[in-house]
């Protein structure tokens, strides 16, 4: 209560003397005097604004904060140091703050409700957590849609073209539909130039992904992200709800699908104002989205390249072998976030799993063996070779084979090129049983391969004879040691 109040109370309803008021609030009488006299409540006294230290350089600092809007207080008080020498951080703050506020005024926002089916957001967030042993920085894609304000996310090894689409086509298929419009930001992934107004001028493979589901691209001014707040939201509570505490996973896929489960479980759980929880809100809103297309558009990003020398492929700083037979030839390269295809022409001739190490080399043995068949002597020293996980029998029949021929390792390539016809565990068992007959040869594997693809034999049943008495016979086993009298033989 205020003491105007306070002091007309006492004295009117409680009937308190003045000189008990004046004892009582500890005032001055003539102040007791002054409120009954008052019949509305005395305005407060305010004092005049007092200047700044910084007033005089005002102008100054206008100019630099419409240069630069986001030029920092720190820096402006260094700038003004040679005219006003060394003022406290606090001071300039402050100072830089109502400048900056008189300027850029904050901007008032309209509230939005959105239809079923109408919007999905989507944007990309980091954070850290360790996958396969190793500490890694995790952008993870968030799409929501904002009407059920339900949320998904997939992680990436990195931010590139190819993840992006992945992750729309996954939240696509997870929220069972297309809806009418995707909102982003002016990712270069999408965005080659932003043009005047609403108009962008997509890349190729973005502009041809979102044709073939199709939904409508709907991009944020530059620099106002608030346009698309309900994923802004969404990055900020997936890090916050599946990376803390920081995960540990064995690979990609699993923490994709600890993420999945997490996102899931959650929906059960949270409730929107109306009292629906957020799985019966996407539930019905599934029923507005268009359904997904027949055939699904690839989302992979196409690169042209021409293998070199060794037979490899460079994209994005890594190394994909292909056959050698392709060296110095062009081909075509499809980048998925998970894999790599090489194709010539129509044919896929390669596929490697995708490596986003800088100067990785991703190569497949078996396609050098046919060089190897004649430079045999490079074997030791095959980059390729040194990366194939073999089963331990295989380094077993090099050994043996080092052992017994002249050239072993051109005699081991030839026996490792029959896995072209032959499948892996085949030409296992078949080198373990050459090997534990005393003859690791190709022409023993070969034959013992041979021996296990072929079709067992049909038994016979002898056939009858018209004269039974035939059977009675009985035919001496003939003796071999006469052979040995003949002229060349044993001695």
């Amino acid at each position: 209560m205020s003491q105007w109040a306070e002091i007309r109370h006492m004295f009117l309803v409680d009937g308190v003397t003045k000189r008990e008021i004046s004892r009582r609030l500890r005032v001055n009488v003539k102040t007791v005097r002054r409120a009954l006299r008052q019949e509305k409540a005395p305005r407060r006294r305010v004092s005049p604004a007092r200047g700044r230290r910084l007033d005089a350089h005002r102008a100054q600092v206008e100019t630099w904060l419409l240069e630069d809007p986001k030029l920092s207080a720190k820096r402006i008080g260094k700038l003004l140091r040679p005219q006003v020498g060394r003022v406290p951080a606090r001071t300039v703050r402050d100072f830089v703050a109502v400048v900056r506020s008189a300027l850029y005024p904050r901007e008032a926002f309209v509230h939005r409700t959105h239809a079923p089916g109408a919007t999905m957001e989507a944007d990309f967030g980091e954070t850290l957590a360790v996958v396969g042993g190793r500490l890694r920085r995790v952008h993870f894609f968030v799409a929501t849609l904002p009407s059920c304000n339900a949320y998904f996310a997939r992680v990436y090894p990195a931010e590139r073209l190819e993840c992006l689409l992945d992750g729309l086509a996954c939240a696509f298929r997870h929220f069972g539909g297309v809806p009418r419009r995707v909102v982003f930001d002016n990712t270069s992934l999408a965005v080659k130039r932003v043009l005047r107004g609403i108009d962008r001028d997509e890349t190729e493979a973005f502009h041809g992904f979102r044709g073939g589901y199709p939904f409508h691209a709907d991009f944020c001014a530059p620099r106002k992200g608030w346009e698309k707040g309900s994923v802004e939201g969404g990055v900020a509570f997936v890090r916050d709800n599946v990376f803390r505490p920081m995960p540990e996973v064995a690979s990609w896929d699993e923490l994709n699908q600890t993420t999945l489960v997490e996102l899931t479980e959650d929906e059960a759980e949270r409730t929107l104002p109306d009292g629906r929880t957020v799985a019966r809100a996407r539930a019905a809103e599934k029923e507005h989205l268009h359904p997904l297309p027949a055939h699904e558009p690839q989302t992979c990003r196409v690169v042209s390249r021409v293998a070199d020398k060794f037979g490899h492929v460079r994209v994005d700083h890594a190394h994909y072998s292909v056959p050698v037979e392709h060296a110095y030839r062009p081909l075509t390269a499809k980048l998925f976030w998970d894999r790599v295809e090489v194709a010539a022409g129509a044919e896929v001739v390669a596929r490697h799993a995708r490596s986003f190490e800088r100067g990785a080399k991703v190569l497949e043995a078996r396609h050098v063996l046919s060089l190897l068949e004649r430079k045999h002597r490079a074997v030791a020293e095959s980059t390729a070779v040194q990366q194939w996980k073999l089963p331990p029998v295989f380094h077993e029949l090099r050994r043996e084979l080092a052992r017994r021929t002249r050239k072993p390792d051109r005699e081991w390539v030839t026996i490792l090129r029959l896995l072209d016809v032959y499948p892996q565990h085949a030409l296992e068992a078949a080198v373990r049983e050459a090997l534990d007959s005393g003859s690791p040869r190709r022409e023993t594997v070969l034959a013992l391969l041979r021996r296990q693809s072929s079709p067992a034999p049909v038994p016979v049943e002898p056939a009858a004879v018209s004269r039974p008495d035939l059977a009675t016979l009985d035919v001496a086993v003939p003796l071999l040691e006469a052979y040995d009298s003949l002229p060349g033989g044993a001695q």
